[in-house]
C-alpha cells in the first residue's frame, strides 16, 4: 500500500521513523507534504531527535526528495493536491492537525479509492458521513475487510489512553460518573518563552510553568460509552517535560469493590498487550520514553474509597505511543485492503 504522509512535525516525524524501521513490507512511503519544502532540513530532523535520539537508518536528500538506502526516494511536496496527483497513494496519513489540509482531502474526487487517516478528530472530518473513529485495540472489528470508511480518525493520545482504561473497568464495575486530570508533556504548540498566543495561559513559557489547558476528550469518550454522556469531566495541565503524560482518574462505580478486585480486573483484560498494560513498579516518566502502549496503568496508584470510588492513574507517551498507533492502523488498513 502506497502512503503519503502530511506533516513532518513531532507526530509526523515519529510516524515517518516508524515507517522506515518497521519490518512489515505492507506500507510503502511514496511522498511527504510540508509547507516548508526543504529536503536537507527534514532529512536532518529525521536523522536526529533531541528526545528520541539518532535514527538507526540513515536518511539523505536530493534537491526535491528524501532518500533512504535500500528504498525508493520519497519526494517532498508543499502542495497536498499535487502530491496526491503525482503519487496516487492508497492512503494519506495526515499528521498536520491542519483544518485546511483536512478540507482539501475532503474536497478531493470521491471516486478515488484513496483512504485518509487523521491524527486528530477535526470537526470538519467528524461531520462527514464517510468517517469513523478508530481507537486501536478497542473497536478494531469495526474496520474489517470491506468495512473501512474513506476517512479514519485516530482521536488523540489522551483518548487512546482513557478509552481502553474506561472500557476495561466498565466491563466489571459499571462506572456511573467520574473525573480526571491529565498532566501532559509540552508540545510544539506552546512557546518556549512568553509570546502572544491564542489565550493568556497559552502565551506563557512552556519550560517555566504548569499550564492549565483545554481538552476535547469528553465527546469522544461519550461516543464509545453513551451511558456516560454528561457524567465525565476532565482537565489537563501542561507540564515542563519533553515526553510522556500521566492521567489520574476518579470513578464512581455501581458495584462495590476493593483494590485487589480492581487490580485483577485491569491485569486480566483482553485488550491486546501492545495497547494496554499494568506496571506495578514505582516508575517515572523517563522510563516510558519508547513505550509504545497507549495506556499503562500505574499499579501503585490504585485506591478504592468506601467501596464505590476508584482512583487509578495511567501513563501514556503522547508522542511515541500515539505515532505507533497511527502506523498500527495504517498496517491494518493495508492488510484489510
Amino acid at each position: 500500500m502506497n502512503v503519503v504522509l502530511v506533516g513532518l512535525g513531532r507526530i509526523g516525524k515519529l510516524v515517518a521513523r516508524r515507517l522506515l524501521l518497521q519490518d512489515d513490507p505492507g506500507l510503502n512511503w511514496v511522498g511527504a507534504v510540508e509547507k516548508t519544502r526543504d529536503p536537507e532540513l527534514f532529512s536532518y530532523l529525521l536523522n536526529y531527535d533531541s528526545t528520541y535520539g539518532k535514527l538507526d537508518r540513515r536518511v539523505e536528500h536530493t534537491t526535491d526528495s528524501l532518500t533512504v538506502q535500500g528504498s525508493s526516494d520519497v519526494p517532498l511536496f508543499d502542495d497536498l493536491a499535487l502530491a496526491i496527483e503525482e503519487t496516487s497513494p492508497d492512503l494519506v496519513v495526515d499528521c498536520s492537525g491542519s483544518q485546511r489540509s483536512a478540507e482539501i482531502l475532503l474536497s478531493l474526487d470521491r471516486t478515488r479509492s484513496t483512504r485518509h487517516l487523521f491524527a486528530q478528530a477535526l470537526d470538519v472530518v467528524k461531520r462527514d458521513n464517510d468517517s469513523k473513529v478508530w481507537v486501536y485495540g478497542i473497536n478494531d472489528s469495526d474496520f474489517e475487510r470491506r468495512k473501512i470508511p474513506r476517512f479514519i480518525i485516530n482521536p488523540g493520545c489522551l483518548n487512546n489512553c482513557l478509552i481502553p482504561l474506561i472500557s476495561c473497568l466498565n466491563e466489571q464495575h459499571r462506572i456511573t460518573k467520574g473525573s480526571f486530570v491529565s498532566v501532559h508533556s509540552i508540545t510544539n504548540t506552546q512557546p518556549g518563552l512568553d509570546k502572544a498566543q491564542r489565550s493568556p495561559r497559552w502565551s506563557r513559557a512552556s519550560k517555566s510553568n504548569l499550564v492549565p489547558a483545554a481538552h476535547d476528550s469528553m465527546g469522544l469518550v461519550a461516543h464509545f460509552f453513551p451511558e456516560l454522556k454528561g457524567k465525565l469531566v476532565g482537565r489537563t495541565v501542561r507540564a515542563p517535560v519533553d515526553h510522556t503524560s500521566y492521567v489520574t482518574c476518579n470513578f464512581e462505580i455501581k458495584e462495590r469493590t476493593d483494590t485487589d478486585s480492581v487490580l485483577r480486573c485491569l491485569t486480566s483484560t483482553k485488550i491486546i498487550p501492545t495497547v494496554f498494560g499494568v506496571d506495578q513498579e514505582p516508575l517515572v516518566s523517563s522510563d516510558y520514553l519508547t513505550d509504545s502502549r497507549s495506556c499503562v496503568v500505574d499499579g501503585t496508584s490504585i485506591r478504592v474509597v468506601d467501596g464505590s470510588t476508584v482512583l487509578v492513574s495511567a501513563w501514556y507517551n503522547n508522542e511515541h505511543a500515539f505515532a505507533c498507533r497511527m502506523v498500527d492502523i495504517a498496517n491494518q488498513i493495508s492488510r484489510a485492503s
